[in-house]
């Protein structure tokens, strides 16, 4: 049973690296040169020294600017979704194959029972998975994104 625990770890370890790795070699690039696209059009704006001249500019451009932030949203919602959709994933094969026994010194009510080894906790394998995320999952939403 202690080979489950191992197991519950590697596969969190393992769907956040893929998530890490879609972003870092699919949405990254996707991202940034969108980000450099609206940089050049603030700097654009910023290079104007006439206000009106510079609100009509902004009139014009505002639609595409608007555009490029909206798809960088998108892509980072795409990332979370992406993210979210392993979790699920994951959690369906954890609490369906993979049953981890843990068991704990004290007593929590509604949380553990009390068996001959001790105090045995009730869907260990779920409190696990939930560890094993809340470690791992920075690896996955880690950015490399330049910030200005």
């Amino acid at each position: 049973m202690q080979t489950n625990i191992v197991y519950i770890f590697l596969i969190s370890l393992v769907s956040n690296l893929v998530v890490y790795f879609i972003y870092k070699y699919y949405l990254y690039g996707k991202i940034n040169s969108t980000i450099s696209l609206v940089e050049k059009y603030e700097e654009r704006l910023k290079n104007i020294t006439s206000s009106k001249r510079r609100e009509k500019t902004y009139r014009k451009i505002s639609k595409q600017l608007e555009s490029y932030m909206s798809t960088v949203r998108y892509y980072m919602f795409l990332r979370s979704m992406i993210l979210v959709g392993i979790y699920i994933f994951d959690l369906i094969i954890i609490l369906n194959y993979l049953n981890a026994n843990i068991y704990l010194p004290f007593y929590i009510p509604y949380v553990t029972l009390k068996t001959g080894d001790g105090y045995l906790m009730l869907n260990g394998s779920l409190f696990e998975f939930i560890a094993s995320y809340i470690i791992f999952t920075p690896i996955s939403l880690r950015s490399n994104l330049k910030i200005r």
